[in-house]
């Protein structure tokens, strides 16, 4: 994977939750940014539920900074998810294009997209993204203590992804269950 200075024998870890923090697809490319994974994660996220005979469609999809350039946003298609994809990382500096009046003329979709997460409805779908997805991440790397892959190679790294995506959502439904079965009933 190429870095600022040379190589990294590296991996860019992708995945896609649900609300419950359930993995419904993950993958791993050799890409540093993530900008061209939108698609194909989306793409594989709908694979994954057709299989599982999901009949409801991705109806919104929040994804942050990494993941929002002017040809992302030119290639969504009309038809699909909302999009609520942070359109400016704040900590760069870029001014924002704010929440109300009127956008300039010559308005870039990235400004679209900034002002569609700043107003007030962008920011309450945006705002789920801190407990969806970031705490899978979360919980992978600091709960378990996965920080890097064990096995050398591309494919084996990709199949230690799906391994680690499966076992989280072993451990998630796990929970569940447990949190929600009938308290055992006793006698005396």
């Amino acid at each position: 994977m190429p870095i600022r200075n040379g190589w990294v024998q590296g991996y860019n870890a992708q995945a896609v939750a649900t609300e419950s923090q359930i993995i419904i697809a993950c993958d791993v490319t050799q890409d540093t940014g993530d900008t061209a994974q939108l698609t194909p994660m989306i793409a594989a996220a709908n694979r994954e539920l057709d299989a599982a005979g999901v009949t409801e469609p991705i109806g919104v999809v929040l994804g942050d900074a990494g993941y929002c350039t002017e040809a992302v946003l030119a290639g969504l298609p009309d038809d699909g998810p909302d999009y609520y994809l942070a359109a400016r990382n704040m900590r760069h500096g870029k001014p924002r294009v704010g929440s109300r009046g009127s956008l300039p003329a010559g308005a870039t979709l990235m400004d679209k997209m900034d002002r569609k997460v700043s107003r007030k409805a962008g920011r309450v779908h945006y705002d789920k993204r801190k407990w969806i997805i970031e705490p899978v991440f979360g919980q992978i790397k600091t709960g378990r203590g996965i920080r890097s892959f064990t096995r050398r190679g591309f494919d084996a790294a990709a199949a230690e992804w799906k391994l680690i995506a499966a076992t989280h959502n072993l451990r998630k439904l796990h929970r569940h269950l447990l949190a929600t079965a009938a308290a055992p009933i006793t006698a005396i």
